[in-house]
């Protein structure tokens, strides 16, 4: 599994690690931002998990160096390269194409691409096509659209969409209420993606695959 979130990429095949908070601001100092590689690569050791490999970079289209921003610290999956209305913190971190960031045999090995980098889906999928064609038949991608996030850099979610169904992969939806209540039933009884032919107009977990049905099978 490659999972790409926000603030650093992750190459992850099975972890759940537990998550750490920043320090907060005092006295009217801005807070210091999270060291989020650290911060993995701590959790995963913790964990013993010692098949996690942590690359200390952004995801995008293009060569570079991107500012991240914190909004606040009680939510660290907030993290966007897309500035807010309000920034407790942020950093500066390297970012490149998907591709110049993992091996060939990872990418050939890849079973599930997750993207979830608050608003800057379309780059992040920009810098992966190019090497589409040579990921395993069966390999599929779940990707956070953001719409409002999207709209604040004049993209759109057809720019996420289309070079992927460009490239034979078809659209599903993921049921997620973004609740963490309802979590525990979700993963008891973790219902299908289901086929999504509708304008995506709020933040939605979607799935693209190469199988072509109105419901994605599960345990595959």
């Amino acid at each position: 599994m490659l999972r790409l979130p926000a603030h650093r990429l992750a190459l992850l095949q099975r972890a759940r690690l537990p998550s750490r908070r920043p320090r907060r601001p005092r006295g009217g100092r801005r807070a210091v931002p999270p060291d989020f590689h650290q911060m993995l690569t701590a959790n995963a050791r913790a964990n013993g998990c010692d098949n996690v490999r942590a690359v200390n970079a952004a995801a995008s289209d293009v060569p570079g160096r991107l500012v991240f921003y914190l909004e606040r610290s009680t939510n660290l999956g907030g993290t966007t390269a897309v500035r807010p209305h309000t920034v407790e913190s942020s950093f500066e971190a390297d970012a490149a194409p998907l591709p110049q960031l993992v091996t060939e045999e990872e990418l050939a090995a890849a079973r599930l691409i997750k993207i979830d980098v608050e608003g800057a889906e379309a780059a992040a999928v920009s810098g992966l096509v190019p090497i589409l064609p040579r990921l395993r038949g069966d390999a599929e991608l779940v990707i956070e659209v953001t719409p409002r996030l999207l709209a604040k850099q004049g993209r759109t979610v057809d720019d996420v969409l289309r070079p992927l169904c460009e490239h034979g992969f078809h659209t599903y939806r993921l049921a997620n209420d973004y609740n963490a209540g309802s979590y525990p039933a979700a993963l008891r009884r973790p219902a299908p993606a289901v086929r999504w032919r509708e304008p995506v107009t709020a933040m939605t977990d979607l799935v693209l695959s190469r199988t072509d049905s109105e419901i994605l099978p599960s345990g595959r």
